[in-house]
């Protein structure tokens, strides 16, 4: 298994590949005073119920419940396997798509992290959002790991920049990611993957071609956002399975914030015109694995977009 990443950026209708620089440290948020002051005088939203877990082939979910008073609000974490980006939902506690957010596990990094793409959900009458990220932002070197951050973990914070706040006391989540992860490695076992061969591998499987990806990726990009009619941006997870004969078995995109019409698109493309590298077990023998993929989104100046017939119509003020 390998991971990579592709990286489509639109300007004026123009798309290309750029190579991804490593991961730095993101910017972090503190908690605002009015979050703390929720924190201090105990206005907490407490654990109705246990994590309960969700299996699925295209990505295991948790999920639980938490009261303050008559309020109720739900968290939900959706991940496909291993410590790829978590989608989370949270049904209640007022938040809208169109605001900004702040989000995160604390104590963690020492802050919380910004999405600005957010998504909406809901769950019977009550209505929420959902957003994609890792459980924790990206420490720098030498930061600690998720594994050690997930097991002191008290709270889950979620504010925004009306000064609106929740508090989730989570505790520590280190045994939910850990089913999470758990119930991945199950799917992947499904899908005909050898989790014990694939451990010792003389070579793992690859998408080859994904240069020439790159221009039918683009025109479902750029249709993708005259459809929307407006701009889309954001890192698309992909999961690939390749057989032993050196096919297409499965493709999984893994974030929800891309329209499904994109997000069935690239795999489309990718089952359709990709070229794949079987994998080798250690005595050289063909074996089904899994290769990880980003496809990045990006637009820049999008201030034309492509019409139904390829041109480039300037949108109005």
């Amino acid at each position: 298994m390998r991971k990579s990443e592709i990286c489509l950026a639109a300007m004026a209708g123009l798309i290309g590949l750029f190579p991804i620089s490593a991961m730095a440290q993101d910017d972090l948020h503190p908690l605002r005073p009015e979050t703390q002051a929720l924190i201090d005088s105990g206005k907490i939203h407490l654990p109705e119920t246990q994590w309960s877990l969700t299996p699925a082939p295209d990505g295991c979910s948790v999920q639980r419940n938490f009261t303050l008073d008559e309020d109720r609000i739900t968290l939900v974490m959706k991940r496909l396997q291993g410590k790829m980006p978590v989608e989370f939902a949270l049904v209640g506690g007022g938040f809208e798509p169109d605001e900004n957010l702040q989000a995160g596990f604390e104590p963690g990094r020492g802050g919380l992290a910004q999405y600005e793409y957010i998504g909406s959900a809901s769950a019977g009458e009550r209505d929420g959002i959902f957003f994609s990220g890792q459980p924790f932002p990206n420490g720098g070197f030498a930061a600690p790991t998720e594994d050690v951050l997930s097991r002191n973990t008290r709270y889950f914070i979620a504010q925004n920049d009306d000064s609106d706040a929740i508090i989730l006391r989570t505790g520590r989540i280190d045994l939910a990611l850990d089913a999470l992860e758990e119930c991945g490695r199950q799917q992947l076992a499904k899908l005909g993957v050898d989790l014990t061969r694939q451990q010792t591998l003389k070579r793992g499987a690859v998408l080859l071609n994904t240069e020439e990806l790159i221009r039918p990726m683009s025109h479902a990009y750029e249709m993708a956002m005259r459809d929307q009619r407006r701009t889309l941006e954001g890192v698309l997870s992909i999961r690939l399975v390749i057989d032993e004969d050196g096919a297409l078995a499965h493709c999984h995109a893994g974030d929800g914030l891309t329209p499904r019409a994109l997000r069935e698109a690239v795999c489309s493309i990718i089952g359709e015109n990709g070229e794949f590298q079987v994998a080798l077990d250690s005595d050289g023998e063909p074996v089904t694995d899994y290769w990880i993929t980003n496809v990045v989104f990006e637009a820049r100046q999008m201030e034309n977009w492509p019409g139904a017939d390829g041109r480039i119509h300037r949108t109005r003020d």
